[in-house]
Formats: C-alpha cells, sequence, structure tokens
C-alpha cells in the first residue's frame, strides 16, 4: 500500500472538532494540495455553466474513471459552495459527509484517491469495513460533481455510482442495512417488507382508476413509500385528490405497480435493477398513457434517468406538473397561508433532474405567503443526508445532517420548510424532533391539496 493511500484511510473521524485552519494545514501536511487549476468558467454567470455530464447517467465501468481520478488535484472545489454563491462561512460548506468526518478521505477529493489506488495495477488499497464506511457515507446528493465538471470536466458523483457497482460485483457490497431493503424489493416489489397486495390500500376510499383495467391520459406512478409509508400516503392522497380537482385524467397501477428499484440503483446493485426495470418498461408502455406523474424524488429521477429513452410518454415531477396545472387554471388558490416558510431543493430533483423553478412558482402563488429563499439553494442546496443509502447505513449521520439544514431554515427567519421528497421529509422531521426545532414541515402536494 503507497504512503498517499495509506494517509487516506489510517484516519477515519475522530470526536473533536477541527477548525478550518487546522483543516487546511492538516490536509496540505498529508495529502498535497494542488494548485488551484480553475479556468474562467469557474467564473461564468450562472446561465453559462455547461455540465457536460449530468448526475447519474451513462455510468461507465469504473476503470474507465481511473484517468479522472489522477486529473484531481485537490483544489478544494468540492468541499463547499461555489464561492461565487457563498454567503456566509457558516453555510458555505457543500459535503455532508467530509464537513462531518472532517478528513480528506470522507470528500470527493479522497474519494478520487480511493479510485485511484483501487485502479492501480497492483491496487495499492485493501477492502476493508472502515474503507467501506468511508465509500457509503456518500450521500450521492452530486453538489461535488456541479462543481467540479464545468471547471475539470470530471464526473465524481458518477466515479462514486460505477465505484458502488464495482464493490457489488467483487462481492464487497452493499452494507447490511442496505441488504435488508433490496431483499425485501426481490421478496416482495418494495423495500418495507409490506404484502403486495397492500400497495392500493391508500386509495381504498377513492375513486380512481385502476389502469389494469381501463384507460388514462395520464399513470399516476406512486412509488413505494407513497403506497405503504402510513406517514407518506397522504401525500399520494393529496396528489390523487389534486389531480382529480383539476380534472385529470388519470389512473394508478394498484397492486400491479413495481419498485422502479432506485434504492438498488442508489446501493450499487445494478443487476437487481436491471430485472426491475424490464418488466416495468413493458407494463409502462403497454397502457398508452400520454403522461407519467409521480410525487416521489427518487422515483421521479430513476424514471428520468433510466427509463425515459425507452417510455413511450414523458415523465413529470407532481411539483412540475402542479405549476402547469395552475399556469393552465385548472387549479386555484381559494385559501390563504400566513406563514414564512422556504424551501429545499431535494437533490433528486434539482441537482438530478434541474427542476428549480417549478416549486417555487407554485409557493409563490400562494396568498399571503412569504417566501424565503436558503443560503445554499437551487443546485447548490446543501442535502437532506437520506440519500445515496446514508438514512438507511448511518442514521445518526443522516440525522445530523438534517439538523444542519433546519438551523439554516431558521436562520433566515423562516417558520416553516417545503419540500417534495418522501425521503427529506422523513429525514427532516426526525431531526426536528430531535434537534427540538419546532419548525413546521410542509409537502407541496399536500399544502396544495389544502388550498385549493
Amino acid at each position: 500500500m503507497s504512503l498517499r493511500a495509506n494517509f487516506l484511510i489510517c484516519h477515519c473521524e475522530r470526536s473533536e472538532a477541527i477548525s478550518p485552519v487546522d483543516r487546511i494545514v492538516w490536509v496540505s501536511e498529508g495529502l498535497s494540495i494542488g494548485s488551484h487549476d480553475m479556468n474562467k468558467s469557474a467564473h461564468k454567470p450562472q446561465a453559462e455553466i455547461i455540465f457536460e455530464a449530468p448526475l447519474a447517467r451513462g455510468i461507465k465501468p469504473l476503470a474507465a474513471y481511473k484517468e479522472q481520478s489522477w486529473k484531481c488535484v485537490r483544489c478544494g472545489m468540492c468541499r463547499g459552495v461555489n464561492p461565487e454563491k457563498v454567503q456566509s462561512q457558516r453555510y458555505s460548506d457543500s459535503c455532508p459527509a467530509g464537513t462531518r468526518f472532517k478528513y480528506e478521505s470522507y470528500f470527493s477529493s479522497g474519494r478520487q484517491e480511493i479510485i485511484r489506488a483501487l485502479t492501480a495495477d497492483p491496487p495499492e488499497l485493501e477492502i476493508t469495513e472502515r474503507l467501506l464506511k468511508v465509500i457509503y457515507t456518500c450521500t450521492a446528493c452530486g453538489h461535488c460533481q456541479v462543481n467540479c465538471n464545468p471547471i475539470k470536466n470530471n464526473e465524481p458523483l458518477n466515479a462514486f455510482t460505477a465505484l458502488r457497482e464495482w464493490l457489488v460485483q467483487k462481492g464487497y457490497g452493499p452494507l447490511p442495512g442496505h441488504n435488508v431493503l433490496i431483499k425485501s424489493i426481490q421478496n416482495y416489489d418494495n423495500p418495507w417488507m409490506r404484502p403486495r397486495g397492500g400497495r392500493d390500500k391508500w386509495a381504498k376510499e377513492l375513486k380512481v382508476k385502476d389502469l389494469n383495467k381501463e384507460k388514462a391520459e395520464v399513470l399516476y406512478y406512486v412509488g413505494c413509500t407513497g403506497a405503504y409509508d402510513p406517514n407518506f400516503q397522504p401525500v399520494a392522497q393529496a396528489t390523487a385528490a389534486i389531480l382529480s380537482r383539476a380534472g385529470v385524467d388519470f389512473g394508478i397501477l394498484g397492486k400491479s405497480e413495481r419498485c422502479c428499484g432506485s434504492t438498488m440503483l442508489r446501493v450499487g446493485d445494478r443487476a437487481g435493477f436491471e430485472k426491475n426495470l424490464a418488466p416495468n418498461l413493458e407494463k409502462f408502455n403497454s397502457l398508452g398513457a400520454k403522461v407519467i406523474v409521480t410525487a416521489c424524488a427518487g422515483c421521479y429521477s430513476t424514471l428520468k434517468h433510466e427509463y425515459a429513452e425507452h417510455l413511450d410518454a414523458p415523465v413529470l415531477h407532481i411539483t412540475e406538473y402542479l405549476a402547469q396545472l395552475l399556469r393552465e387554471k385548472r387549479i386555484t388558490f381559494r385559501k390563504e397561508l400566513s406563514r414564512v416558510v422556504t424551501y429545499h431543493d431535494p437533490c433528486h430533483i434539482g441537482r438530478y433532474c434541474g427542476v428549480y423553478d417549478a416549486p417555487r412558482e407554485v409557493l409563490r402563488a400562494i396568498p399571503g405567503l412569504e417566501f424565503r429563499e436558503l443560503e445554499r439553494r437551487r443546485e447548490y442546496s446543501w442535502c437532506c443526508g437520506s440519500g445515496g443509502g446514508v438514512k438507511s447505513a448511518f442514521p445518526d449521520f443522516a440525522v445530523w445532517t438534517a439538523g444542519e439544514r433546519l438551523q439554516e431554515v431558521k436562520d433566515v427567519g423562516a417558520t416553516g420548510l417545503v419540500t417534495a421528497c418522501p425521503f427529506c421529509e422523513q429525514n427532516f422531521a426526525d431531526a426536528n424532533a430531535f434537534g427540538g426545532h419546532n419548525l413546521e414541515l410542509y409537502d407541496l402536494a399536500r399544502l396544495v391539496a389544502e388550498l385549493i
């Protein structure tokens, strides 16, 4: 094992805090920060930044990212928000794992070094539990790629996705906490170990078309969490209620709906995902629907990235569809909401799919609502901490990450936080209770359903 590689793994986390100055000294002495090789594209206006490599698309075998790992000069752009967008030191960090655990190996630059060491001939690292922890504490939020790709044309998130897939192929991954979810998908077509026959119980008292029996223009793809989790079944019910009030001809798959496979994909089980992909595509394309709508951020990004090329219908997140319905005046707000709220951009809606304006358009249309932006927003949003399998494998770290976000909400003077992802909402609820933040948490679809 080389000294360079050994440095990365010999230290994991330590309990005492490290000041920003100490952190710089530690990294510069141990890993030798390279020159700030940034061209003028780093300083272009936001609209001019071009991402050559969209997040989580076109994942190549791990060996294909070997040269990229050598290109990483540890300039530090992956550690924080784009400097042009930073508003304060307190909320300048961008990487949850690196910020929490402090060491270089937890940042994107450190994981690039892990890829370099593992793809060396011979490999310079052994696969250990400590190494797996470093790799799987990444929330796969993609903030590092947003900063790095326009400057260096590197694809950090895509490389880390390939690393997880390689680990699963070699039998090292995923982690035990992930295997429970994967086995449940294999046995029940959902990660929550719930029977297939209960998938449509949330709609028992609603008049919703069953697309196995009749046709509709819109397929509402509910997703596993909306279908089974009692905390999020109201989101599914609110979505169905909005579509009904708007006069949308829609239906669901009910008991025949299957998991989209997002959970498998995020932890590296691509083979398991592919087994779900084929039957889902066949089912979707047999329906004759003109649009597929979902209220789950994870389902949305998976359908948009992995399914879209083979689908006969476009995919919209409910936030996009709500904005469209408002513009078409098919829904209108009849009640006011006198609250000061802000919006959290879920990674799988925002960075993964570029949906930023639609949810804000909806929020700004609500009478009486005062909307304030967070410091870290849009493509520079701080992750909720739940993604990439982190919530199931490292729940304490996930809640810490969410707590950081809730403090940011309070510091902009908002009393409520709106978002549109069940996993963000679950993690924020846990952090809200654990940290005593006393914030009001809203799902955008449920909020709209109550006000129209």
